[in-house]
C-alpha cells in the first residue's frame, strides 16, 4: 500500500451527470510473435576419412544457426548416413548440438530409421542440453514451445516403404500457435505412384501447417499448397546434392503474411 502524501486532499466527486463511464475492455486478436527457423536435413554424417568433410559441413550449419539467431532449429531426417555410425561421430554431433542456442527438433529419415540399435536411439542427446527434442513416436508427436508460441509435429520413421506415409495423422492447429510440421519423404503430385514414403500435394494443403520442413530430396525446393509452405532445404555438403554450394533453409514466419524461405549458402 502507498501512503498519501502529506497535506493531500481527495478532490470531491464529479456530479453524476459528469461521471465518466469506465472504458470497456478491449478485445483484440491474439498476437503471434515472429519466428525465424533454421532447417536442415540429409546431412548424412558417417565414419571414416571421407566423413570429415560432412562433419565440417554440419559445423557450418550450426555456425549459421547461431549467426542468424534462429529461434528454432529443425533437422528433418538423415542426420546420420546409416545406423552403424560409431561413438566418435555421435559424440561429435552431441558436441555440435550443445552449441545451438535455441530449441532443436530432430526426426528420423530413411537412412537413420528408428530401428533396434539405431544411431538415434544410441545417441544421448540429453548431454547436449534440454533444448534437444527427438520426435520418436511412430504415430506422430506434437511438441508445444510456449516461449516460441509454436508447436512442432512429426512422425518417427520405422521403415522406408510404400506403406509409410509421413503425413498420416497430422494434427490440427493448437489454439493460435504457429503450426509447424516435419516430414521425411518424397513429394509427389501423383498419389498413385508406388514410390516409398510419399508426401502428396493434397496432404500438404490439408495439413494447415504454416511451415512444413521436409527431408529426403538433396536439393532446395519449395512448394505451396493451401496456406502451407513446404520446403526441402538442400544439403549442407555440396557434393551430396545438386547445387554448387551447400545450404540450409532460413524461414521467416511473420503474423499476417505467408511464410517465406530462402536457401542460405554455407560456402
Amino acid at each position: 500500500m502507498i501512503a498519501a502524501a502529506a497535506g493531500f486532499q481527495k478532490p470531491p466527486a464529479l456530479p453524476d451527470m459528469l461521471q465518466i463511464p469506465a472504458r470497456p475492455e478491449l478485445k483484440t486478436a491474439p498476437v503471434i510473435r515472429p519466428l525465424t527457423i533454421a532447417h536442415t536435413s540429409d546431412v548424412h554424417l558417417h565414419d571414416g576419412p571421407d566423413g570429415a568433410p560432412v562433419c565440417a559441413a554440419f559445423s557450418r550449419v550450426v555456425d549459421t544457426v547461431r549467426d542468424r539467431r534462429a529461434d528454432l532449429f529443425l533437422i528433418a531426417g538423415d542426420l546420420f548416413d546409416h545406423n552403424r555410425v560409431s561413438g566418435p561421430v555421435i559424440d561429435f554431433v552431441v558436441g555440435e548440438l550443445a552449441r545451438v542456442p535455441c530449441p532443436t527438433v530432430i526426426i528420423a529419415g530413411n537412412h537413420d530409421v528408428w530401428a533396434d540399435g539405431a544411431v538415434l536411439r544410441r545417441a544421448d542427446f540429453g548431454q547436449a542440453g534440454n533444448h534437444i527434442t527427438l520426435l520418436n513416436q511412430p504415430d506422430g508427436l506434437q511438441i508445444e514451445f510456449p516461449e516460441l508460441h509454436a508447436t512442432v509435429w512429426g512422425r518417427c520413421m520405422l521403415d522406408h516403404g510404400p506403406e509409410y506415409r509421413p503425413m498420416a495423422g497430422a494434427p490440427a492447429r493448437l489454439r493460435d500457435l504457429w503450426h509447424i510440421g516435419m516430414a521425411h519423404g518424397l513429394y509427389t503430385d501423383d498419389p498413385s505412384t508406388q514410390r516409398s514414403s510419399l508426401i502428396t500435394a493434397d496432404e500438404i494443403g490439408a495439413s494447415g501447417f504454416d511451415y512444413l520442413a521436409l527431408g529426403h530430396v538433396h536439393a532446395h525446393r519449395q512448394m505451396r499448397h493451401g496456406r502451407t509452405l513446404a520446403c526441402y532445404p538442400g544439403v549442407p555438403l555440396a557434393s551430396e546434392g545438386t547445387a554448387t554450394n551447400g545450404c540450409l533453409a532460413i524461414v521467416d514466419l511473420m503474423p499476417g503474411t505467408d511464410a517465406k524461405a530462402v536457401a542460405q549458402s554455407l560456402d
